[in-house]
């Protein structure tokens, strides 16, 4: 029954232990399930998970009183109790890998619903895209999404069991960062259609270069090849486009000419604080769109969200009015403006690779402003043997943009200043000292871009800059 598990699920996983004297229901619809104990709030399936700093096992009583009606733990961990048997009205789920456990369960639940799930990778642009999917798809649908960035092999069991009775199509995003995750993403998810947004220098320290990214991506589509699925095909990546064998399954997107199609991005252009705009063809009909996102390169995600909905029997009005009316939410870190003191500051601090670092370098120097641009540039991690190089290329990058100044921060970093010292306004390896400097630096008019890897926390130094500035407006 779509929504619905029941012991005979429970069962499928391990050994369902129910306490004698009462028992939990026999049928969960629209379960709770959560990895986190503090996301428990009443009725609910907990899953314990053993991490690194903490094991979930030490709340499981917790979550019982709190209202939860199964356990899923792990066969040693019950073994090692006391009382194995569970309290009144609830259940252990016990089995032998939590982790699995969890999968198999996501994938069980998954099997109750005869729906589209659009699954969604690639190198850069997934969270947004699949945020633009799903806003396009909502205009005609129940949409149920990944919530932020929950697209791993934990992510994304969560995600499907978060799915409910009325929901009609599932857009899931899948990341991976080595080989064979791909597999086993797909065969949790079981996508029915899917797309991947490009392929990137994403990852190298375990997929090596962009074969090994390509391969490992690509995964998706040889999935969708084997069950006879929708594949969207970016037709301006060439690591992508030759996919396109199939003319019934496989469909094409792009910008510039619209030719063999779904739809096409033409006229991009960049306004006020950055955002931009494009004509979408399909067809006959052309329709100009205006993004409330910033850069020329969410187009090329916009673009793909577009045929997914038009692939899905969505007008053109709708896929321009679920564009429009999707605005990136606080707390992406991927390219959010707000400006203060009159200095626009871009913050990408979500993540950083080759590609998306040349990305929001483009988008700086599109930027409108009536004072200067300047770059904070932080290391790109998860490089591997191609560090160095990568981090030098972006010296040699950033000569040929109308960037005013940069300042790098990081052990990495300071390679790209070394390719461009003319331009390059200081190296940094302390927070402090980085902000003393822009402090000194930066004055209103200015547009200032703090880009790096998460690993990095620039979001740190952006937001003590804003508040810097914030102070100097209120004293002045």
């Amino acid at each position: 029954m779509k929504g619905v598990l029941t012991w005979e699920d429970f069962r499928k996983c391990g050994e369902l232990v129910l306490n004698p004297e009462a028992h939990p229901r026999r049928e969960v619809q629209d379960p709770v399930a959560a990895i986190d104990s503090r996301a428990i709030d009443g009725p609910g399936i907990f899953i314990a998970l053993r991490g690194e700093s903490t094991d979930g096992h030490r709340f499981v009583q917790d979550v019982f009183r709190r209202g939860a009606d199964f356990a899923m733990v792990s066969r040693e961990w019950h073994s090692l109790e006391k009382d194995p048997v569970p309290p009144p009205g609830k259940a252990y789920i016990v089995v032998q890998d939590t982790e699995k456990g969890l999968q198999e369960l996501a994938s069980i639940y998954r099997d109750t619903f005869p729906i589209p799930v659009v699954g969604i990778g690639g190198s850069n642009g997934k969270t947004t895209t699949k945020e633009m999917t799903a806003a396009v798809l909502r205009t005609g649908f129940k949409v149920h999404v990944s919530r932020g960035n929950f697209n791993n092999h934990l992510g994304v069991p969560i995600t499907l069991l978060g799915m409910r009775r009325d929901t009609e199509i599932a857009v899931v995003e899948m990341g991976i960062n080595h080989p064979g995750e791909m597999e086993l993403l797909t065969a949790i998810a079981r996508p029915t259609d899917g797309l991947l947004t490009n392929i990137g220098h994403e990852h190298l320290e375990f997929l090596i270069d962009l074969e090994g990214v390509r391969l490992a991506e690509r995964k998706l589509f040889d999935w969708l090849d084997r069950c006879r699925g929708t594949i969207f095909v970016n037709a301006d990546d060439s690591r992508l486009a030759d996919a396109a064998t199939d003319s019934e399954r496989h469909v094409l997107y792009g910008t510039g000419s619209p030719e063999g199609r779904i739809c096409s991005a033409e006229s991009v252009s960049v306004g006020h604080g950055g955002r931009v705009s494009f004509t979408l063809t399909a067809g006959a009909v052309r329709e100009q769109v205006f993004l409330q996102f910033t850069g020329r390169h969410n187009v090329q995600n916009a673009v793909a969200a577009a045929a997914v909905g038009l692939h899905f029997g969505l007008s053109t009005a709708q896929v321009k009015a679920g564009l429009e009316g999707l605005l990136p939410e606080s707390g992406w870190k991927r390219l959010e403006l707000s400006e203060e003191g009159g200095v626009t500051i871009i913050n990408d601090t979500y993540n950083a690779n080759p590609d998306s670092m040349r990305l929001a370098l483009d988008t700086l120097a599109d930027m409108p402003c009536s004072g200067r641009r300047i770059a904070v540039i932080g290391d790109m991690l998860e490089l591997g043997a191609t560090a160095e190089d990568e981090h030098r290329s972006i010296g040699r990058y950033l000569a040929g943009l109308p960037i005013d100044m940069f300042f790098t921060f990081g052990a990495l970093a300071g390679l790209g200043g070394r390719e461009l010292p003319e331009r390059c306004r200081g190296h940094f390896t302390g927070r402090d000292e980085l902000l003393h400097a822009l402090q000194e630096e930066v004055r209103s008019g200015d547009a200032v871009l703090f880009k790096g890897s998460r690993g990095m926390h620039l979001e740190q130094t952006a937001g003590a800059l804003i508040l810097e500035l914030k102070k100097g407006t209120q004293t002045s």
